[in-house]
């Protein structure tokens, strides 16, 4: 992976670790499996339904072929890392996401296969729902230990050298006064509907005895990441514009030293962003999109577009655009 000219060393290193992790992750998993491989049955159990282990194969095999995530996951960081424009946040977010996911998957696959250690019959192995709550408190660690190792966004970097053009919409403020815009979005029956079905469809996997018990967790976490991150609230005032979660995070702000222009939009969540949530778009615009319609839509200083789905859009980049002019008055 070259790096753009200017880059330091140390932060070529940096950016090379964080591709290098997940693959790392892996290895140290296959390793782990190759020195166990005296004291397992053979072949070990990989799959569990209501009435224990029924799904059985080669150890080594089995964590060889966990290798496709890793793979996929250094793959996109290394391609990510070398477009420049994609901003210091989103490529913290993909390097922490594929790392994580990467630590989940290998985890899993060797906590499994560490608890058959000693065994003579993999009948008898034991459900790997612990392997599992561990593995998830690793990917969580490491997630985060892989997204630091990328720097932040340097301060100013996004920061607007004038005030919006003339024929950005303005919301009349007498001088001196302070005015604050505060809305609601949350999602909209397609993302619910979707969750709604999954979380079925796993259920239904479990009562019918095609998915082991511990699969229920599944739809339970579905429909609380629903609840507690399916809505989101919306700020403008003289910090810039604010997008917070119901438990405050996470969050998104962009300062209103960096708005060059703030505009409505109306946002297309599968075509544009592949989906609802956090996302990031194919043109590299960020969004926080929760539904289709109208979004609020802000430029920064150095080009890049932050968007979020709310009602009342019109008034938000309204405002947002009149204090930032009264800010470079």
């Amino acid at each position: 992976m070259s790096a753009p000219a200017g880059r330091s060393p140390f932060r070529r290193a940096r950016e090379v670790a964080a591709v290098a992790l997940p693959l790392a992750v892996w290895a140290a998993g296959a390793a782990l499996v190759a020195a166990w491989r005296p004291e397992l049955p053979t072949p070990v159990a990989v799959h569990w339904g209501v009435d224990g282990a029924d799904g059985f194969a080669d150890p080594l095999r089995t964590v060889l072929l966990t290798g496709v995530v890793p793979a996929l996951g250094s793959l996109v960081t290394g391609l990510v890392l070398r477009t420049r424009r994609v901003a210091a946040q989103e490529r913290r977010l993909v390097a922490g996401s594929a790392t994580g996911i990467s630590v989940f998957c290998v985890g899993l696959v060797v906590g499994s296969i560490a608890g058959q250690r000693g065994l003579l019959d993999p009948a008898a192995a034991p459900s790997p729902t612990l392997a599992g709550l561990v593995a998830g408190l690793l990917a969580v660690l490491g997630g985060v230990a892989a997204a630091r190792l990328l720097p932040a966004a340097p301060r100013g970097a996004a920061r607007a050298s004038s005030a919006p053009p003339e024929t950005a919409p303005r919301l009349p403020v007498a001088e001196g006064e302070r005015a604050v815009w505060s809305r609601r979005a949350t999602m909209g029956p397609p993302a619910l509907a979707a969750l709604g079905v999954g979380a079925v469809v796993l259920g239904g996997l479990v009562l019918i005895g095609s998915a082991p018990a511990e699969l229920l967790l599944a739809p339970v976490l579905m429909l609380g990441v629903g609840l507690l991150f399916g809505s989101v609230r919306v700020w403008v005032d003289e910090r810039g514009l604010t997008v917070r979660s119901p438990l405050g995070r996470p969050s998104w702000q962009v300062p209103l030293a960096d708005v060059a222009e703030a505009s409505v939009v109306e946002v297309r969540p599968m075509r544009e962003f592949g989906g609802w949530g956090y996302r990031v778009g194919r043109d590299g615009r960020r969004g926080v999109v929760l539904r289709g319609g109208a979004a609020l839509e802000v430029v920064q200083g150095d080009g890049r577009r932050f968007a979020v789905t709310v009602p009342g859009a019109g008034q938000g980049a309204a405002l947002l655009n009149t204090l930032a002019a009264r800010q470079h008055s």
